[in-house]
């Protein structure tokens, strides 16, 4: 099962970080700041532009790669 949950946020600024990333600070409706790296937007994104940002949650998936990362260990470390 998959759960979802999405917001509106506003391209308020593009900086670049230590390491030559191109970042995009993004602001929410409610004035949360959030920044990621320029490159997760649309290709030509620009100040000012408002993106609906969906983030989704899959426990099934999240579940079996726990059980993966048990064996793993297991085999590793007895």
């Amino acid at each position: 099962m998959t759960t979802t949950s999405s917001l509106r946020v506003t391209l308020d600024e593009i900086s670049v970080d230590a390491h030559d990333i191109d970042l995009a600070s993004l602001v929410t409706d409610t004035g949360e700041i959030l920044t990621i790296p320029l490159a997760l937007l649309p290709e030509g994104s620009k100040h000012g532009d408002l993106f609906t940002l969906r983030i989704e949650r899959h426990p099934d998936e999240t579940e079996q790669r726990k059980q993966r990362i048990i064996e793993l260990q297991k085999r590793l470390f007895g």
